[in-house]
């Protein structure tokens, strides 16, 4: 596409609005990716094939609507505005909206009840310092390093950037707060002496686990280990691509891009800080501590580091060590003598995020009887735990299980399908009945959404839940493939009436036009089986080849821990029914949520658990699928669904 000049973008999401000049963007997904603050999810990185870009046109002309987007959306959509922002080059001024929200919503997992242990590593300190006057001008710097002559404290240079004004508003009484022998922060006395009740009598600290998909962000008190907010949102980095290749790819056309995907996660990272800070009243001052864990790529991306050879055989990522960062270093809203804490990871393929969750699952300290962990995202990592040693091991499983890569997939916000429900199937509507369950008028399936909001698409977890439905019914066959709706009448089956045809293929409607949320269909489509098909097919695969490595059968599989916002809502019965999960761990399976933002609380508030992350490291051995016959032949005995 040409680039345009002088052309101004008026651009609003969830109430928020931008106002910019065009300029030299390729698209418009381009110039709202690097321009502003906004997040639009684009899992194919822009290349025009997973039509989850969409924007609404509210005012001026674009450019023409492409093959493309006659292809991926309905003639609905681009009646009523709709149009793919990777499609789009504005011709005149242009006001759009961004479709879709980008704060993940109602996931249980993101509030711990009670206090975390800590481990009284901090310690604060009280100085009074004496004034300044004609006959003493020592510096401010001179004035602090006497009053700490005794205590054989570092304060890091980046701290004298606020000293002269912390040391006047607290009428030269300060308050330091210390670890072994660094300060991490110079507070006014005034603002931390009080009531132990007040938030600002108190320390923080902030976990942060970066997903592919999602961000969570959680806040704690450093002193009592009390979770004080959380605030989570779709990964700002999805404009450039749904899963770590494609990011990675990006990164690599230019070092402006690498710079540019770091510069979009860790604006978003402190921007989830402060959120909670505003919405706490708590001073960025008294952040002084930060744990980051995520998949590898991640961490590279944040840290600005070049991930070319994580995507390379034989995947040598730049490093896997725990990591001590200077908060300034990344520009977040913390003290400026403040530490980020990144823990180490296995390999290119299996992170801090997974040690994270082997931690919280109680894995690591456990020496009982084996269990498995599996955390399914964009992708699929799976570790077993045997005795005091673990096998871990990742399956390009792809998005899918995320929404991304299908047709009315999204992530885990409001109004996201999440569960779905056959009344006449007792057994797999269970767990999941409930007060926000939504029967549609003359449907005979109904279902539940995020927050109750009216149903906008699908998050796994409903599509899973759809997708065992329709092979319980018969609907879809154990090879993957939908009935049509003739076949499906012919054969007298009670779901026939909402096959429809889509892209010249079989689709199964759950949610009409006119009910769902957005004025659109709701369905799934045979591509969709195929996806799910081949996500299902690897994560069941490395959980076979695990136990192969090892030798144990599925009977000596004590617990089956499912991590992850995904496995948060997932129904097992379901999971089971579409093969995702072998039958032969039905009744071990435990959900446990967000593991990774647990494990990553866990070593904000504790040296001893975080170097424990170190300790699990060092006990994992990692296989690498790619390379191993055994799983490339489970892997194609996996694809069929179970009959």
């Amino acid at each position: 596409m040409e680039t345009q000049r002088g052309i101004t973008i008026h651009a609003t999401q969830d109430g928020k609005e931008h106002f910019g000049e065009y300029g030299n963007s390729f698209s418009l997904l381009d110039y709202l990716s690097k321009h502003t603050p906004f997040t639009l999810q684009a899992p194919c990185g822009g290349k025009g094939r997973c039509g989850k870009c969409k924007i609404r046109i509210i005012g001026g002309t674009p450019s023409p609507v492409t093959d493309t987007e006659r292809t991926l959306l309905h003639p609905d959509e681009l009646s009523a505005g709709i149009r793919l922002a990777c499609m789009v080059n504005p011709e005149t001024d242009l006001s759009i909206s961004l479709e879709g929200e980008k704060k993940v919503q109602g996931n249980k997992s993101f509030r711990f009840s009670h206090p975390l242990p800590v481990d009284g590593s901090l310690h604060t300190l009280v100085l009074e310092l004496v004034p300044p006057s004609l006959e003493d001008q020592r510096s401010d710097h001179s004035r602090l390093l006497s009053a700490l002559a005794t205590e054989g404290l570092e304060v890091p240079t980046p701290l004298l950037l606020d000293l002269p004004q912390v040391l006047r508003e607290g009428k030269w009484r300060v308050t330091l707060i210390a670890q072994k022998n660094r300060v991490l922060s110079i507070l006014p006395s005034t603002l931390v002496e009080g009531q132990s009740s007040n938030p600002a009598s108190r320390i923080f600290g902030v976990a942060v686990d970066i997903g592919t998909t999602t961000v969570a962000a959680y806040l704690f008190d450093l002193y009592t280990g009390v979770h004080i907010d959380s605030q989570s949102e779709l990964n700002a980095q999805g404009a450039f691509g749904g899963d770590v290749i494609s990011r990675i790819q990006y990164a690599l056309e230019s070092l402006s891009n690498l710079r540019r995907l770091q510069e979009k996660i860790l604006t978003q990272i402190d921007e989830l800080i402060h959120r909670m800070a505003i919405r706490t009243g708590i001073h960025p001052a008294q952040i002084c501590m930060a744990c980051i864990v995520g998949n590898p790529t991640m961490i590279h991306l944040t840290l600005g580091l070049n991930p070319k050879y994580i995507a390379e055989a034989p995947f040598i990522p730049v490093t896997t060590e725990p990591l001590f960062v200077p908060t300034h270093e990344l520009g977040l809203s913390l003290s400026a003598g403040g530490i980020v804490r990144i823990p180490p990871a296995v390999s290119a393929y299996v992170g801090s995020d997974i040690l994270a969750g082997v931690i919280a699952s109680g894995m690591a300290t456990s020496t009982m009887r084996s269990a498995l962990l599996i955390d399914i995202g964009t992708n699929g990592e799976i570790v077993l735990g045997i005795g005091d040693r673990f096998i871990a091991c990742s399956t390009a499983a792809g998005p899918a299980f995320e929404g991304a890569q299908i047709t009315c997939g999204m992530g885990g916000v409001a109004g996201a399908i999440d569960g779905v429900i056959r009344r006449n199937l007792p057994v797999l509507a269970e767990g999941l009945q409930g007060p926000d369950s939504t029967p549609c008028p003359t449907h005979p399936l109904s279902f539940t959404t995020i927050l109750d909001a009216p149903p906008v698409g699908f998050c796994g977890a409903g599509i899973v839940d759809l997708l065992a439905i329709l092979l319980e019914t018969g609907m879809v066959d154990e090879t993957g493939r939908m009935l049509s709706q003739e076949e499906g009448k012919r054969q007298g089956h009670p779901l026939a009436e909402w096959l429809i045809t889509y892209d010249d293929e079989p689709a199964f409607l759950l949610v009409p036009a006119d009910k769902s949320g957005t004025g659109m269909p709701i369905l799934l489509t045979q591509q969709d089986v195929r996806e799910i098909q081949l996500a299902k097919a690897a994560i069941a695969a490395g959980i076979r080849t695990l136990l192969q490595k090892a030798n144990l059968t599925f009977d000596e599989i004590r617990t089956l821990y499912l991590a992850g916002g995904f496995g948060n809502y997932l129904n097992p019965r379901s999971a089971i029914r579409i093969g995702l999960i072998p039958k032969e761990l039905e009744g071990k399976i435990q959900s446990i949520g967000n593991a990774s933002g647990l494990g990553a609380s866990l070593a904000l508030l504790s040296e001893k658990t975080f170097s424990l992350f170190q300790q699990v490291r060092e006990r994992t051995s990692y296989i690498e699928l790619s390379s191993s016959p055994e799983f490339q032949e489970l892997y194609v005995e996996e694809m069929m669904f179970p009959s």
